[in-house]
């Protein structure tokens, strides 16, 4: 699945059946690629994340949470947490580990299921997930192609 396609996606609470939030975006952690969180838009101010650990299921038209409690606010996450806002890799340059630009990331394909981030998509290119060192504030970092 494109990540594009999950993007205003409905959040539901298994234990009262409510619409708590929309996906809005996600964040990424490396080894092994996969999504770590999704960044949600919540009907209170501030910005939300629900880290994929807590995710029920993620269907064809609803992300399954077992009480919004799970839910976070984003001002008491540590940026160094993987599911934090500053790892969006959406919209931010891809350089390899030796400095070369791949252009910027546009889209992610990932698995629904296991949440394993199968590629991400720039301009030109599909760039395997398994080549992804780290997701910055700045840009993704990916092993140089051989």
């Amino acid at each position: 699945m494109l990540f594009s396609e999950a993007r205003g996606r409905a959040v539901m609470d298994l234990t009262s059946a409510d619409t708590v939030a929309t996906v809005a975006a996600c964040t990424v952690a490396p080894s092994p690629a996969r999504i770590a969180g999704l960044r949600l838009k919540t009907r209170g101010r501030g910005h939300h994340t629900l880290e994929w650990a807590n995710v029920e299921s993620f269907g064809p038209d609803a992300v399954a949470v077992e009480g919004s409690g799970s839910i976070r606010d984003e001002k008491t996450m540590d940026p160094g947490e993987p599911a934090h806002a500053a790892h969006d890799p959406v919209g931010k340059a891809v350089l390899t580990e030796t400095g070369l630009r791949r252009g910027t990331v546009t889209d992610i394909e990932f698995d629904e299921r296991s949440g394993r981030v199968r590629h991400l998509l720039t301009d030109g290119e599909q760039i395997p997930g398994d080549a992804l060192l780290g997701v910055g504030g700045y840009a993704v970092v990916v092993t140089a192609p051989e």
